[in-house]
């Protein structure tokens, strides 16, 4: 998610003066982070190696199609928890363009107003030169996150960042090389196109752990859940990953990002493209095609079962907010339970959603026009009453009337479950507002009851996004809790299954006695 450096005004956030540091006070916040930590938004961009940088890894942004607001296009790190208010903190980054430059940066706060505590402005050539920007933590730092922003809209040539060290203080130039000295980064990242349908190109980066284990290496597919995702979703579990010795794949939805194709929310579709980039996966030298896990989120939940169900040969499948079940039916279910959720009775939402799936069955059976738009006039008599006002009935009937609603027909997630033998983990959040785990745990337990490895849980004050902190669960908290699926219970808890899983399936692989029995 592009994160926005709005209102920015150099004299009115000059930093107060800050109180001396010692050297020993001036310490690392946090390793250094390589250029994997960088989030890029609104234009192109690709991984590149460079000996002149620590780490030998920079990522290249393309500068976009014509200059606009500074914040259209850019790139973001996060700065590393353990800073408290007031506390004053430096970053120092690696950058160079392709002619020389000038740019503002920044340390701002998330959404939805983006305040920055720091601003610097930087020049830019075409050498390497590490850059800094200084600032005092804000008082609301332990509940906004905070990031470093680099804003690129305006600028009209190729900016190359390199890793970054968060200090604290203002430290010398001696204490900044320092930070730097040695540093190896724990992922080499490769960028690579992924061929699906005709048409489809998925754009990915293919994450390659440098520090430990040794190629190939096994690999863990990330499918994004709902809406126009792109890479970068799973930060920290990818992380965690490539410091286990275990490679790691993102790639842009098809028709987003630098992915080609026509976006759309197709489960079939979005399937197919998620089995392409296991095919071509398993073609690479440096990974262990026998060896190739899923993690797949909410939507990405439903498709990795599906790919799984249809290649018994995958390591391992973990279910991160995964709806369970099959076809209208689950959908009825589902949406009544949402309407139970936001307030409505059973006895209310049921006439309603009732009148919606009639609607969805008649598109899927190519019913005329007049039925149809008969069922429609049906919806929002039924939402309105339900109690919604007439202009929000008319908004409930265009949600529901979509091709991708229809598509929920084609939801087989109960009987992909099923027909998987291997490992499987299903994880719920219990404040998950969206995919209820009340409901759906008891499901999943269900359709695995016959697999000795599969496995279900629901983790306690977790919500939808899997972040710690959630009060409601609602999506409204989602900006101020940190990266999707960042809780450390949860990175901890599917790493350290996904590590079992390999290590189980190489057993099995190494004996010749088990090969053909999976």
């Amino acid at each position: 998610m592009a994160l926005l450096l709005t209102g920015l005004v150099l004299s009115t956030v000059d930093a107060p003066a800050r109180p001396a540091l010692d050297a020993q006070a001036q310490a690392a916040l946090a390793p250094v982070v390589g250029v994997g930590g960088w989030a890029v938004y609104g234009t192109a961009y690709a991984h590149d190696s460079d000996a002149h940088v620590p780490g030998g890894g920079v990522v290249v942004i393309q500068p976009g199609a014509r200059p606009v607001e500074p914040w259209s296009s850019g790139a973001t790190m996060p700065l590393p928890g353990g800073i408290a208010a007031g506390e004053p903190i430096t970053a120092e980054l690696w950058a160079r363009a392709a002619r020389p430059l000038r740019l503002i940066i920044a340390m701002q706060g998330g959404a939805p107003h983006y305040a920055p505590f720091a601003v610097q402005e930087v020049a830019l050539t075409r050498q390497w030169k590490r850059v800094a920007i200084s600032g005092i933590a804000p008082a609301d730092i332990s509940t906004n996150p905070q990031s470093l922003s680099v804003p690129l809209g305006k600028a009209e040539v190729a900016v190359q960042l390199g890793p970054v060290a968060f200090l604290r203080g203002a430290p010398s130039a001696a204490t900044a090389a320092r930070a730097f000295a040695g540093f190896r980064p724990a992922e080499i990242l490769t960028d690579v196109r992924i061929a699906s349908e005709p048409g489809v190109v998925l754009a990915g980066t293919l994450h390659l752990p440098s520090k430990s284990g040794q190629a190939p290496f096994p690999l863990v597919v990330l499918i994004q859940g709902h809406g126009p995702n792109g890479r970068g979703g799973f930060p920290q579990i990818v992380k965690a990953l490539t410091e286990q010795g275990i490679a790691a794949l993102e790639y842009d939805k098809r028709g987003i990002g630098q992915s080609s194709g026509i976006y759309q929310e197709d489960l079939e579709r979005l399937t197919a493209d998620a089995a392409a980039a296991v095919a071509a996966m398993r073609r690479r030298p440096d990974i262990d095609g026998r060896r190739i896990a899923l993690v797949g989120h909410s939507q990405g939940g439903v498709i990795a079962p599906a790919v799984a169900a249809a290649d018994p040969t995958i390591a391992g499948v973990v279910m991160l907010a995964g709806s369970v079940g099959d076809g209208l039916p689950y959908l009825r279910g589902a949406l009544i339970r949402q309407m139970i959720a936001a307030g409505r009775s059973e006895a209310v939402a049921t006439p309603a959603i009732d009148a919606a799936i009639t609607l969805l069955q008649a598109r899927i059976d190519g019913k005329d026009a007049g039925t149809v738009a008969r069922l429609r006039a049906v919806v929002v008599d039924r939402f309105e009453a339900a109690g919604f006002p007439r202009q929000q009935a008319e908004g409930a009937l265009a949600m529901i009337d979509t091709e991708e609603a229809r598509g929920a027909g084609n939801l087989r997630s109960a009987t992909d479950l099923r027909a998987i033998h291997g490992p499987v983990l299903a994880v719920f959040g219990i404040k998950d507002p969206l995919v209820i785990a009340s409901d759906e745990a008891p499901k999943a337990r269900l359709a695995l009851a016959n697999n000795p490895q599969g496995q279900v849980i629901v983790l306690d004050g977790l919500s939808h996004w899997f972040q710690e902190g959630a009060i409601t669960g609602g999506e409204d908290e989602v900006a101020r809790l940190g990266p999707n699926a960042g809780s450390p219970r949860l990175v901890h808890l599917v790493v350290n299954w996904l590590l079992k899983a390999f290590h189980d399936d190489h057993e099995r692989l190494s004996d010749p006695r088990q090969t053909n029995q999976k």
